[in-house]
């Protein structure tokens, strides 16, 4: 599979205020927040559209930290639900219980994740999980 690389056009450098605005072209929601991350520790960066830089960086739903320990033990691999649960120390309800609140949030974030590979890209988007290498 071939990515299309991002782009970064520079819009408008106004010294006088010293702000430098961009818009990110070809860019995926991962790329973005990437990019934004990188741009956020500049001052004076905005994106187009008003948006600071730093409006993109942890722009992951807020979630509990058993929701983000679910998430990051069941997304990570390839367990059948039981197992997962047993490593957590749980009933497999309780973990279907919390796996639909965490998706319920991404949902409503805007970044459904229906399935476990969703779950694992929105993980290593929020930076929960590193990306493969």
């Amino acid at each position: 599979m071939v990515r299309e690389p991002w782009v970064a056009e520079v819009l408008h450098l106004a010294d006088d205020i010293g702000v430098l605005k961009v818009r990110i072209l070809g860019a995926g929601p991962a790329e973005r927040r990437r990019l934004a991350q990188i741009l956020s520790a500049a001052p004076g960066i905005e994106l187009a559209g008003g948006e600071p830089a730093s409006a993109l960086v942890g722009s992951g739903p807020a979630l509990s930290r058993r929701q983000r320990d679910v998430l990051v033990a069941y997304a990570s691999g390839n367990q059948l639900l039981p197992v997962v649960a047993r490593r957590l120390g749980m009933d497999v309800e309780t973990l279907k219980t919390h796996l639909r609140r965490v998706r319920a949030k991404y949902r409503s974030a805007g970044r459904p994740a229906p399935t476990r590979r969703d779950l694992y890209v929105r993980a290593v988007e929020d930076g929960l999980l590193p990306p493969p290498s």
